[in-house]
């Protein structure tokens, strides 16, 4: 058994195993404590507006439906209304009519024969600046049509075999955008949502009000999932837009737009819409990316959510979001050695949007690496900063004249073996070098750097070690340290020795009598310190001021004969000395 009770709530009595007499005593008691008019089974049940609802159009839209098939007619008081003497009559179940509210508290009663319900409606108008006021205590705010008029249940709702079927809505054509108010709606943008151009407004509003703004049916995402149900799934992935948590219409108009999907941007470009947010002067520096400069931002962006930090399409470690574009590229990171932020993340180097330097560095190229650098190898940057002889790429900041930047089958990242690294800007040296027969141990083993530092050097040349320059030079082994790194540091020390050099005559060190002396000459002087065509690589000629005298040499089992500018021709023997010794 079901007895009304005040406010409309319904009392349940199971009257299983109940006596006649027990249900007597429950509705008398009942009727003393609520009300006779109460008692009875309810048979109203009103649809618009809800109780205690707050207003602010005069006029109002009511309506319900009566589920005891025998009541034929209903009366309203306590407003007026658009029916004959407030009564209204009820076709299969059904009743509607417009009310005239005054201002403050109205109190409607419907009436079906012993049934009724009482309606709580606050009005209250906006106010001069179109604003309306907080709505009173007890009371929610209900956004209704404004100059309502008579609507018939059958434009929204199916009518079969004398019923209706408020269960489902049809999908009625409205007549809102032929009237003055929203006439344009629908007719000024090229990208047109479908209700919008199907006519079909109820699908998002609700024609007889609503408590959300707009009367709409639902609020944000819900309402436009009722259609777009396929984009639930995604709406609860890891990362999700903020706009989509607040409400879809933040990216999308609801009726029409200039672009696709109706995004609220100039029809141009994706972009145009983002920059709504996101600001515009971080994507317009002097280096743009390509899909940023197409204002394509969805070519590495999900619009709604992802999986993936900043709603890429694709994680960022290893670079895979960019090798969605990149895949030609591929090949160039995966060589044997990998710059470490190449397994981390291209935007450690690279900014993903725009960038003031090219290829989008987040720095120009050297300050750049020097940011990671400095710290990984303080030593090297000691050299460039003191450096007295500077490398000109190194001085540039042109360090990817040298290294890959990704990745490289050379250690340290370099573009080529070093020999062919370095002799692909030293071409004359090149040449030199692949035309002679005998090389210099580091020449022959591409070992620049042997001799050479290649950041920045205190000497000349970029020497590792201090070496002279000049064709004489006053003997001290210190001067020769460069040298004796490798070769033997005693090589002239001695004027007779028979295991410090074979370049002697019988004893007589030759080295000693050459170099060891106040004007003595310097290594370079005879000997080539890259390569050379003749043994021991005596060089072909020697500098000597502005000009320049032959070496010919040849070497023999036992020794071997010179035959130079700076002196008649000599012999050597190891075991049959033939030079005369000088005192």
């Amino acid at each position: 058994m079901n007895i009304r009770g005040k406010q409309n709530s319904i009392i349940h009595l199971p009257d299983r195993f109940m006596s006649a007499a027990a249900q007597l005593t429950i509705i008398f008691t009942l009727i003393a404590l609520f009300g006779l008019e109460n008692a009875y089974a309810a048979t109203l049940r009103i649809v618009s507006p809800p109780n205690n609802s707050f207003v602010t159009e005069e006029q109002v839209n009511i309506s319900g439906t009566v589920s005891d098939e025998t009541v034929k007619e209903i009366s309203v008081s306590g407003v007026k209304t658009s029916a004959a003497k407030d009564s209204l009559s009820v076709e299969a179940g059904a009743f509607g009519t417009i009310i005239s509210l005054k201002k403050g508290e109205n109190s409607v009663k419907i009436t079906s024969g012993n049934d009724n319900v009482t309606l709580k409606i606050y009005y209250q108008p906006v106010d001069k600046d179109k604003q309306a006021q907080k709505p009173p205590t007890g009371f929610t705010r209900f956004y209704t049509h404004e100059n309502p008029t008579e609507m018939d249940c059958k434009e929204c709702h199916k009518f079969r075999r004398g019923n209706y079927d408020f269960k489902r809505n049809v999908p009625a054509k409205s007549n809102c955008t032929i009237v003055k108010c929203h006439s344009k709606i629908g007719t000024t943008e090229p990208k047109v949502h479908g209700p919008v151009g199907a006519g079909v407004c109820i699908s998002c509003h609700n024609p007889h009000g609503s408590q959300n703004r707009f009367q709409l049916q639902r609020l944000g995402a819900d309402l436009c999932l009722i259609c777009h149900m396929v984009k639930k799934e995604e709406f609860n992935l890891e990362v999700v837009h903020k706009p989509v948590q607040e409400g879809c219409t933040v990216c999308h108009d609801p009726h029409e737009s200039k672009m696709q999907f109706q995004l609220r941007g100039d029809g141009k470009s994706v972009s145009s819409l983002c920059y709504n947010c996101h600001e515009k002067r971080s994507f317009t520096k002097g280096h743009s990316h390509g899909p940023v400069g197409a204002g394509d931002c969805i070519a590495c962006h999900k619009p709604h959510a992802s999986p993936n930090r900043g709603l890429l399409i694709a994680p960022i470690a290893k670079g895979e979001v960019c090798f969605q574009c990149h895949k030609d590229r591929k090949e160039e990171f995966t060589m044997k050695q990998v710059h470490a932020p190449v397994e981390d993340d291209c935007g450690k180097c690279h900014d993903p949007h725009s960038s003031e330097s090219r290829f989008q560095l987040i720095k120009p190229s050297g300050q750049l690496c020097n940011s990671c650098h400095e710290s990984l190898n303080p030593k090297v940057f000691e050299d460039i900063k003191t450096a007295q002889f500077k490398h000109q790429p190194v001085d540039e900041g042109r360090c990817a004249d040298c290294h890959r930047v990704h990745s490289s089958n050379y250690k340290p990242l370099l573009k080529d073996s070093m020999e062919k690294l370095c002799l692909s800007c030293h071409v004359e040296l090149g040449d030199e070098i692949s035309e002679s027969q005998f090389k210099h141990g580091p020449v022959q083993t591409g070992d620049c750097t042997a001799c050479h530092k290649s950041h920045g050097s205190q000497f000349t040349k970029l020497l590792s070690r201090y070496f002279p320059m000049n064709f004489y030079s006053e003997y001290n082994p210190d001067y020769y340290d460069l040298c004796f790194g490798c070769h033997n540091k005693d090589i002239a020390k001695k004027k007779f020795t028979t295991t410090l050099t074979n370049f002697r005559d019988g004893k007589y060190n030759l080295h000693y009598f050459h170099v060891n002396m106040k004007k003595g000459r310097t290594c370079t002087s005879c000997h080539d310190a890259h390569a050379s065509s003749q043994p021991k690589h005596i060089r072909y000629e020697v500098p000597f001021g502005s000009w320049s005298y032959p070496i010919n040499f040849t070497k023999s089992n036992v020794g071997g004969t010179c035959v130079v500018g700076c002196h008649a021709p000599k012999t050597y023997d190891r075991k049959q000395p033939k030079i005369k010794q000088a005192n």
